[in-house]
C-alpha cells in the first residue's frame, strides 16, 4: 500500500502566502462596506433630524432657535431678556426642542424647559441661571443621556464630558451634528443684531438658518431656496480640544452652532469642512463641520434632503450654502 506524501515546507508556505494575499485583497472591501453602512446610517440620522425640524416648523411657524437664552452672548447692554437687564440664561438647545419628534418622548417629557440645561457662561451680560445657580441639576440626567440618532457611527469620540466655566456640565452627551449658523454663533443674540444690523431688517444679510440665539427662522425667510441652503452639518466629535462640542442637550460654549466664513475673511480656515487645525491630525476646531467619512461630509438641507459634500468644495460655494438670503447662484454640480 502506497504511503500518502505529506506537504513540504515550501508548499505550506505557498498556501499561507496565497491566503495572505486573498485576505489583503478582501480586507479593504470589507472595510469599505462597513464604512458605507456607517455613512448610510449617518444619512438616516440626519433625515430624521430634518423631519423633526420640519415637524417643529409646522407646529410653531418656524424652525427652533439654535439656543434659548445662551450664557455666551456679547456683554452689556446686550441682555438676553430684552428689554430687561437681568442677564438670564437657560442654555436650551434646538436638539432638545425636537426630542419629541426624534422618538425620544420620554426624555422630552423629563426635561424641565423652565430651567437651564447647564449653568455654563462665558462671561458678558448673561450670567444668571433662571431658578438659581444649581437649578440646572434638574436636567442633568436628560442631557447626559446618549442618543444614537445624534451620533454618527463613524465618530470615534462618543464618551460624555464633564467640565467647568464655559463648558460647565456633568457627563454632557455628545453629538455629531451642528446647526448651520453662517458666521454667527452663540455669541450673538437679537439685541446685538438689532443694534448692528438695523439697516438690514435687524438681522445680518449673510445669516444662516440658525444664526445666533433666540431667533426662529421660517421657510419664507430662506429666499435662496430650501434646496440650496444647508440646515445641519456633520461635525466630528474629535476636535482640537476634548471640551469642544457638539453636545446635543448641554448648551455650553461650542455646543450647537456650526460656523462658516467667506474666503475674504481671515478666519475662513476655521469654517472650512474637514480642515484640520493641527498638522498631521484630523482634529478640527470648535464650531467647525467635518466628518470621518472619506472625502467629505453629509449635510442636511432645509428641504429635508441629505447630500454628501466633498471636503474640497469651493469655499465660496460652501459659504453660499450656509446663508438663507445671499442670492448666490449655486448649481448642484458645484457640491
Amino acid at each position: 500500500m502506497a504511503r500518502r506524501r505529506a506537504f513540504t515546507l515550501i508548499e505550506l508556505l505557498v498556501v499561507i502566502a496565497i491566503i495572505g494575499v486573498l485576505i489583503a485583497l478582501l480586507l479593504p472591501a470589507v472595510q469599505a462596506a462597513r464604512e458605507a453602512a456607517r455613512r448610510s446610517q449617518c444619512t438616516n440620522n440626519m433625515k430624521q433630524i430634518g423631519l423633526a425640524m420640519h415637524n417643529y416648523h409646522s407646529a410653531n411657524g418656524g424652525f427652533p432657535p439654535a439656543k434659548i437664552y445662551g450664557g455666551m452672548n456679547v456683554g452689556s447692554p446686550y441682555y438676553n431678556d430684552w428689554p430687561g437687564t437681568q442677564g438670564l440664561l437657560l442654555n436650551t438647545t434646538a436638539f432638545t426642542l425636537i426630542l419629541n419628534s426624534m422618538e425620544q418622548s420620554a426624555l422630552y417629557n423629563a426635561y424641565n424647559f423652565q430651567l437651564p440645561s447647564t449653568n455654563a457662561t462665558n462671561g458678558g451680560a448673561n450670567v444668571n441661571p433662571i431658578g438659581g445657580t444649581n437649578s440646572y441639576l434638574a436636567n442633568t440626567t436628560v442631557v447626559s443621556t446618549t442618543i444614537a440618532s445624534y451620533l454618527c457611527p463613524s465618530d470615534s469620540l462618543q464618551t460624555p464630558y464633564t467640565g467647568t466655566g464655559a463648558f460647565s456640565m456633568t457627563n454632557g452627551a455628545r453629538a455629531s451634528y451642528l446647526l448651520c449658523a453662517s458666521r454667527y454663533y452663540e455669541y450673538y443674540n437679537p439685541r446685538y443684531f438689532l443694534a448692528a444690523y438695523s439697516a438690514y431688517g435687524n438681522r445680518p444679510p449673510d445669516e444662516g438658518v440658525f444664526s445666533g440665539s433666540d431667533f426662529s427662522c421660517d421657510i419664507a425667510r430662506i429666499t435662496d431656496g430650501t434646496s440650496n441652503t444647508c440646515m445641519v452639518g456633520e461635525s466630528t466629535t474629535t476636535k482640537s480640544s476634548v471640551a469642544y462640542g457638539g453636545f446635543w442637550g448641554a448648551g455650553v460654549w461650542t455646543s450647537s452652532h456650526g460656523r462658516a466664513y467667506p474666503p475674504t475673511s481671515s478666519l475662513v480656515v476655521y469654517g472650512l469642512p474637514n480642515y484640520a487645525q493641527t498638522t498631521g491630525t484630523s482634529a478640527i476646531y470648535a464650531w467647525q463641520m467635518g466628518s470621518l467619512h472619506p472625502g467629505g461630509l453629509n449635510m442636511l438641507f432645509a428641504d429635508g434632503s441629505v447630500r454628501f459634500l466633498k471636503s474640497t468644495v469651493n469655499p465660496w460655494v460652501w459659504f453660499g450654502l450656509q446663508t438663507v438670503r445671499g442670492s448666490e447662484v449655486i448649481g448642484a454640480d458645484a457640491f
